[in-house]
């Protein structure tokens, strides 16, 4: 059904390079909250990515005088495939709309549309944080936040409060100090450093009092603030309105050492053509992409109490 009103291809061509300028204008993606929390990757031309984790290497022991050198193997894990999903959606317009100088409206109806790729990117991701105890994707079998990730080696890990606990310093302390304790796949300490607190709109003032006050927030005393940020270590906080849980709140290592990712598979790009039976302009944006996680370390969260 048209929406707005359009051209004939001469008039449709010198406008179209305007449309699409106002389209992309809208499209907050590149530098949105997603590749700054996320390992962004392309698939290329592979119609699908399999990740497998792998099991970790036993403490390097003493080597005696003149013995040999110890074998280990390193176990293969929990597999993961990646298949992206195809987003699109498309507004039409006719030739009347161009010809009586409506361009404001089909600026708009441009606008309206890269807002819509925006707000799908950000809402699909945002699903990874959003279902807490989903289970669907899952290479291990549990949900990504969890109190009982399997060990290759056996036992469990764990990247949740036992209890869950609202945002706080004694929910912040607790979890780092989980954090300190976790383990690869042969009970050997990681130590993965938290970056990010990811947090909705509701927990900004909070969170923002937590990490960027120079004193703790939760005493008269004038106790340092640990987790304030200072030479260039410490927390960041990153509020992201499409997280839906309230009180949920996400400690995360940078990108690059975690495996929450998203791949690629055709970035967006408009779409257009021209209708002769009905005289109007179609505009169509497309992506393809898929998002998911290979392993859970470097991540920990809290859906609150």
């Amino acid at each position: 059904m048209a929406t707005l009103r359009s051209t004939l291809p001469d008039l449709y061509l010198s406008r179209l390079a305007f449309l699409e300028d106002v389209l992309f204008d809208e499209i907050d993606i590149e530098d949105g909250v997603v590749s700054r929390i996320l390992k962004i990757k392309d698939m290329g031309s592979k119609p699908i990515v399999r990740t497998t984790t792998v099991g970790s290497f036993g403490t390097v022991p003493v080597k005696s005088e003149g013995a040999a050198v110890a074998y280990d193997e390193m176990a293969m894990g929990f597999d993961k495939t990646y298949q992206a999903d195809t987003y699109e959606l498309a507004f039409r317009t006719s030739k009347e709309a161009l010809d009586d100088e409506q361009e404001e409206v089909v600026s708009d109806a441009a606008r309206a549309l890269g807002q819509s790729m925006t707000y799908a990117y950000n809402v699909n991701h945002a699903g990874i944080f959003n279902s807490f105890t989903s289970t669907t994707g899952s290479p291990d079998g549990v949900a990504l936040f969890a109190t009982n990730h399997p060990l290759l080696g056996g036992g469990t890990e764990q990247n949740t409060l036992t209890t869950a606990a609202d945002l706080s310093v004694g929910s912040l302390r607790d979890a780092f100090n989980d954090i300190l304790d976790t383990t690869d796949d042969a009970g050997k300490l990681i130590h993965w450093r938290p970056r990010y607190l990811l947090v909705p709109g509701e927990l900004q003032w909070l969170a923002s009092e937590l990490v960027d006050s120079p004193d703790r927030p939760d005493t008269a005393n004038r106790a340092i603030n640990a987790f304030k940020k200072q030479d260039g270590a410490g927390l960041s906080v990153i509020v992201w309105p499409y997280l839906t849980d309230v009180d949920a709140w996400f400690l995360l290592a940078e990108p690059s050492v975690h495996n929450v990712r998203s791949y690629w598979k055709e970035q967006p790009n408009v779409m257009h053509d021209w209708d002769f039976e009905t005289s109007s302009m179609k505009v169509k944006i497309r992506a393809r992409w898929v998002r998911g996680w290979s392993d859970f370390r470097g991540v920990y969260g809290s859906a609150g109490a």
